[in-house]
């Protein structure tokens, strides 16, 4: 993908990473949306493709194998990642709300999020959405016991390919039975004939009927027979999400998003909606990936168009499609209207249609960085200095939007040309630290780099009183500026706040891509922790997992999963305030807090100051998930290298300096934890607080030694050398 040549206009917003979004940004990333910021809102930022899923279950896929990584993708198409659930649209303010963040606007707005199955009673598993049955099934698959009673509600292609598919895995004496009131809906004769003798050869029970009630035991159907179970899951009809049915859309009666031939919202111009959310006026399409897959390319092409300001090309949906329906057995049922037929060939046939589409998004082009180059106006001849500053109106109207900022210390805050706080007798700390964004979501970047800057203060045993902003925001429209500003800054307030610290000044400008700095200001209340203060035999302690800098290096080069990596960002959104209360009340003596130069850099400092040595126990050392594989897989941050040199004057016993654990050591932190030394005789007890606290993670991870030697081994009792 080449960079756009225009500064952003317009906010194009995808929910869901479904079948025809992926789609769509693969055509955004050969093709780039000139003058548009494009954004995907994503509850499962790894996308499952419905038409493998019952190989998945039968054991012919894994589960790399059915997923599409939404991070490469979104970043081969130059669009942000949001990983989040929607709560609901404002769809006359252009804003979706969600519910882990402060809402995202749109000018554009395209739903592709796929529907639930409808379930009469509230028991069981459903399985849409996919992401949310796999670890349901994983956990059933690997722990059924025998003679388990399973039931499948729902005869339709998807009910019936699941239970043949759970019949090749599971144990020989599991009933497995299907409750529908029909089979095969949309079918002809002959398809449900050979899917009768698929579920017969494969002694699966057929019980004809409708749910009317359940218990934890049975389902009551309603003539009144009970069918019992030990596993429920439902494959029946689809409805709409409950955010999509109050939202003011055009719906139908089960609140699918009526579209009209172009896939645009009959009542709202502004949205668009493709797959099993889209309801055609002119006629309802079967809920199956396959009018999804077929509804990807004229809905990129018809978002395309509207932004550009073109009119949207009618698409016409086939109303009958060729299904290939999976028995368990390596042999498929091809079906299309009055006609089927069933094979092997029609298994493979499926295999290389599945494959063929995974395989163009899950193995995308080389990426070019290009040029800013050209433009139309907006860009042209921008000004250096204070001409670069953001303008007043954008400026005012995000700070605007931000909570109210208090303290007990504060005389006058944003609004004068400098701050004023009143006098403190406690000794002053100050800090000041930010980077570039390291994340799509400029509100987890604006948390994040609160967190980090927060951590000098807390690493020094002092509170923090003040903060102040210095932030830089990439050219866009007014608009888009001001929401990136806003958004960054209220996530950084909410951390500040939360730990009561106001946000009292600042300095915003335009830069070549989004940045935060804070200075942050703290009272020395209690005697400040220096690096020096540590004694032997002190134990090392760690509040949080390292590993976020070879992750973050690692999905650049497509080498971690996004959601890994989303999860280690989420661990790391927590604020150390509450660890330096426990390190105080368990006689902490002196800390750091782990940052760039990684763990080894920061304790270096500490026994530099000390006069001390120390071992280090790699076997404690807590890791974020995935941190060690993307080691193994080449990955490493570019301060590495230079961190590892530190190595060079250790001495490692039973382990090498390639170890990813050894090499963890000097992985570079963002929002890291902090390193406390701690009496010996406290150690345990602070690490019960600790997790009582909320840090699952901490853990002693060395001690304090006489002389300046440093040992790295794998536990306090290894001794032997490789």
């Amino acid at each position: 993908m080449k960079a756009s040549s225009k500064p952003p206009r317009r906010d194009l917003l995808l929910i869901g990473g479904g079948h025809s979004h992926v789609q769509a940004l693969k055509s955004f990333g050969m093709a780039n949306l000139e003058g548009v910021r494009a954004t995907v809102i994503a509850r499962e930022v790894h996308t499952p493709y419905s038409g493998m899923l019952p190989g998945y279950v039968a054991g012919f896929h894994d589960w790399d194998d059915i997923h599409i990584d939404l991070g490469p993708l979104c970043r081969f198409a130059g669009a942000r990642l949001i990983d989040d659930e929607v709560a609901a649209l404002d769809l006359d303010a252009g804003l979706v709300h969600c519910l882990h963040r402060p809402p995202v606007r749109f000018d554009l707005l395209s739903i592709n999020c796929g529907a639930a199955p409808e379930a009469p009673v509230d028991l069981g598993v459903c399985v849409k959405p996919i992401g949310r049955f796999l670890p349901e099934w994983d956990k059933l698959r690997d722990r059924i016991g025998p003679n388990a009673k399973l039931v499948l509600v729902g005869g339709g292609a998807g009910g019936l390919e699941l239970a043949l598919a759970a019949r090749r895995v599971l144990p020989d004496s599991t009933d497995i039975r299907v409750v529908a009131a029909d089979i095969l809906p949309g079918h002809g004769r002959m398809a449900r004939r050979l899917l009768l003798g698929e579920l017969a050869k494969a002694d699966i029970a057929l019980v004809r009927g409708l749910v009317a009630s359940g218990s934890p035991e049975a389902l009551r159907l309603e003539d009144g027979e009970e069918v019992a179970f030990d596993h429920l899951f439902w494959v029946t009809g689809v409805q709409a999400p409950p955010w999509v049915r109050d939202s003011g859309l055009a719906t139908d009666g089960k609140g699918f998003i009526r579209v009209d031939a172009t896939l645009r919202s009959v009542s709202h111009e502004r949205v668009y909606a493709a797959g099993d959310i889209a309801h055609f006026d002119d006629g309802a399409r079967p809920k199956s990936g396959v009018y999804a897959v077929r509804a990807g390319p004229p809905l990129a092409g018809n978002l395309r168009l509207v932004l550009e300001g073109r009119s949207a090309r009618r698409f016409r949906p086939q109303r009958r499609a060729l299904s290939l329906i999976g028995t368990g057995d390596g042999r498929a049922v091809a079906s299309r209207g009055p006609l089927a037929i069933s094979g092997r060939w029609a298994w493979h046939w499926k295999l290389w249609i599945d494959r063929r589409f995974m395989r163009r998004y899950q193995d995308l082009p080389a990426m070019d960085d290009g040029e800013l180059e050209g433009g139309d106006g907006l860009e042209a001849m921008r000004c250096g200095g204070c001409g670069a500053k953001i303008g007043a109106g954008v400026l005012n109207r995000a700070l605007a939007r931000l909570p109210a900022q208090s303290g007990a210390h504060l005389l006058q805050g944003i609004g004068d040309d400098a701050a004023l706080l009143a006098p403190n007798p406690a000794p002053l700390a100050l800090t000041i630290d930010g980077f570039r964004s390291l994340v799509d979501d400029p509100y987890r970047f604006g948390r994040l780099t609160a967190h980090h800057c927060l951590n000098d203060i807390y690493a020094m045993g002092a509170m923090p009183t003040s903060a102040m902003a210095l932030a830089t925001v990439p050219l866009m429209s007014e608009a888009l500026m001001e929401d990136e500003l806003y958004q960054m800054l209220l996530g950084a307030v909410e951390v500040l706040n939360a730990d009561g610290v106001p946000l009292v000044g600042g300095h915003s400008a335009e830069g070549a891509e989004l940045s935060l700095g804070l200075a942050v200001s703290g009272a020395a209340v209690e005697p400040p922790l220096a690096k020096g203060g540590a004694r032997p035999g002190d134990r090392l302690i760690l509040t949080k997992p390292s590993g976020i800098g070879v992750l973050l290096a690692a999905h650049m080069r497509d080498l971690a999963p996004t959601a890994q990596v989303q999860d280690a960002l989420r661990r790391l959104d927590h604020s150390n305030a509450a660890a330096l209360a426990v390190l105080r009340r368990h006689g902490v003596r002196a800390a750091t807090d782990v940052t760039g130069f990684g763990l080894i850099g920061h304790l270096a400092e500490m026994l530099e100051a000390s006069g001390l040595g120390a071992e280090i126990w790699l076997d404690s050392l807590p890791a974020l998930d995935g941190a060690m594989a993307a080691f193994e897989r080449g990955a490493a941050s570019v301060l590495q290298a230079e961190n590892e040199s530190r190595l060079e004057s250790f001495e490692l016993r039973g382990c090498l300096p390639a170890d990813p654990t050894v090499r963890l050591l000097a992985d570079p932190q963002t929002a890291g934890g902090l390193l406390a030394s701690v009496p010996e005789s406290e150690a345990a007890a602070c690490l019960r607080a600790l997790r009582d606290a909320g840090y699952a993670h901490c853990a002693s991870v060395g001690v304090m030694t006489e002389g300046a030697r440093v040992v790295v081994r794998s536990t306090p009792e290894a001794a032997d050398d490789r």
